[in-house]
Order: structure tokens, then C-alpha cells, then sequence
């Protein structure tokens, strides 16, 4: 157990939180129970609950995927990481009501051009590099994309707020996250370093909806008849409260997290061993080689004095 216990975590983590929609989300202080209803709600009794559920089954999906050893042939781990890029924007397309303005000021230009053009240098250094001579230094090239994206932004949209969906941004986002994690060497675990940066984007997603489920806890209660029939009557926002749900749903993330690092470094240790085995491999074949070859030499002079 010992041996497998980071691909029961990456398993475990994403389940807890399935399991959490069973807890309570959110609750209102103790004070104001049963005086004003409902004084708590539980997981499928909210749209956080939805939402942690079908994040939770998209993250298992492609975190048992990750698990497989397939995964370190550089196709198998590309695909995955194309997975995570697309269910992540499906996701944020579904859910993602809301819009995004993003104001390109000159520090924000330099700073977006900046990560634009190494994500984009440096995968397709380790994409074309060996065949491409071209692409094989990231340096020349990352420039030469930094300086076309500064002056492209610098033509359109400089000093201009950009409203953009919810899914556009989260796309953009992940495409640069993907692309970093398919140039880092080795490439080969492209998926283990996209699993880790999603693991804590989900994490995200659960710590920062607190204060979404507390205020939906609250807008419920006023829309539910009360006592007396009164309509309109809530506890204050400062009177609600996560509750031990939403607690659990934040620890499922982070056993994911621990998981996913746990299971990246020790894959990292095997690739590493490989690649040594490999390079002494070649070392050790060219040295036969080279005494196979002098050994040849020698037969020939020996051949070429007994015949004088």
C-alpha cells in the first residue's frame, strides 16, 4: 500500500468531495436555528454542490488517467493534458456566467507578451527542436514572439478594457499552463505537471466559494416563507458560515495536491534513472564500438606486415 498510496490519493481526493455534497455547505449561526428557515443547506441543496460534483468527476477522469504508466510516452502524456485543457473550458463555458474585463495597461502588455512568448518558445523547442534547427534555442526565438506580441498589443487594444467570457480567459490560461508543462524537460511528464497545476486550481475553486455559499444560504432563506408566513426575512451575512462540508470538499483538494506532488517526484526519480541507463548505455556501446574498430585496425596491419 505503501508503494501506491500517491494514486490512492489522486483516487481518494476528487471522491471526498463527490462525498461532500452529502454535509453541510453552509449554516446560520446557532443562535437563529429553526427561528429562521432553512438554517443550513447541504451540498445538493446548492449550485456549489453541482459544481464541486462535475469539477470532481472531470479532475477523477483525467487524474486515474495520469496514474497509468502509459502516460510517460510523450503522446499518451500530451493527450491528457489536451484533456484537461478542454474540460477545463467546457467547464468554465458552462458555469462561467460571468464576464471578464481586463485592462491592458503598459506593465500588463509587457507582462502577458512576456509569458505569451516563453510558454510558446519553449514548447516549441521541445516539440521541434530535434528536427527543426530553428527552434533548438528558446532564447532567439522567445524574442522574436515577445516582440511581436508587444507591438500587436500595442496596435489594438493598449489602454483599452477588454470584455472577454468566463471561458475565453480560463482557455487562454490553460493553453499557456499546457504549453509550459509540454516544453519543461523531460517532456515525458507533461501530464503529471498539468495534473498538479489543475489540483490546485480546483482547490481554488472550493476555497474561494466560502462567501458564494454563505450569500446563497442567505438569499434562500428570503425567499422561503417564514414563520408567520413573512416573506423576505434572512440573517445577516455576518450570522452565516461554511460549514463542515465545505470544509471536507477543501480537504479531498488537498489530499488530490499531495497526491499528484507525490506521485510527479517519483516519477521524476524513474525518468531520471532511465536517462542515466540510457546514456551509459550509448557510452558503453561507443566504447565497444571504438574497441571493436581498433581491433580491426590492428588485424588489418598485422595481416598487411605478415604479407611484406
Amino acid at each position: 500500500m505503501k508503494r501506491h498510496w500517491t494514486k490512492i490519493a489522486i483516487a481518494l481526493g476528487p471522491t471526498i468531495v463527490i462525498a461532500s455534497i452529502v454535509w453541510e455547505y453552509a449554516r446560520t449561526n446557532p443562535e437563529f436555528a429553526f427561528l429562521i428557515t432553512p438554517w443550513s443547506l447541504r451540498g445538493y441543496d446548492v449550485d456549489q454542490g453541482e459544481i464541486f460534483l462535475v469539477a470532481s468527476i472531470l479532475v477523477l477522469i483525467g487524474a486515474v488517467a495520469t496514474t497509468w504508466e502509459g502516460t510517460l510516452r510523450m503522446s499518451v502524456s500530451a493527450a491528457i493534458t489536451a484533456y484537461f485543457v478542454i474540460a477545463g473550458t467546457v467547464f468554465a463555458a458552462v458555469y462561467g456566467n460571468e464576464t471578464i474585463t481586463i485592462n491592458l495597461t503598459v506593465v500588463a502588455n509587457v507582462v502577458l507578451s512576456l509569458i505569451i512568448a516563453s510558454s510558446l518558445a519553449l514548447s516549441l523547442r521541445s516539440l521541434f527542436g530535434e528536427r527543426v534547427t530553428l527552434f533548438r534555442r528558446a532564447l532567439p526565438v522567445g524574442a522574436a514572439i515577445f516582440v511581436f506580441f508587444i507591438v500587436l498589443f500595442n496596435l489594438t487594444i493598449l489602454g483599452v478594457e477588454v470584455i472577454a467570457e468566463t471561458w475565453v480567459v480560463v482557455l487562454l490560461l490553460l493553453l499557456l499552463a499546457a504549453g509550459l508543462a509540454l516544453s519543461i524537460r523531460p517532456t515525458d511528464m507533461a501530464a503529471n505537471r498539468m495534473l498538479i497545476l489543475v489540483s490546485v486550481l480546483y482547490w481554488a475553486l472550493i476555497a474561494f466559494s466560502a462567501g458564494a455559499i454563505r450569500e446563497t444560504l442567505v438569499r434562500v432563506q428570503t425567499e422561503t416563507e417564514q414563520l408567520g408566513g413573512a416573506i423576505g426575512v434572512s440573517a445577516q451575512y455576518k450570522d452565516t458560515q461554511a460549514a463542515s462540508g465545505w470544509w471536507v470538499a477543501g480537504f479531498g483538494a488537498t489530499v488530490l495536491f499531495f497526491g499528484a506532488v507525490g506521485l510527479w517526484a517519483k516519477r521524476r526519480d524513474v525518468v531520471a534513472a532511465i536517462q542515466r541507463a540510457r546514456k551509459q548505455r550509448a557510452a558503453a556501446e561507443k566504447s565497444a564500438q571504438e574497441i571493436a574498430d581498433a581491433a580491426e585496425a590492428y588485424a588489418q596491419e598485422q595481416a598487411a606486415a605478415s604479407q611484406q
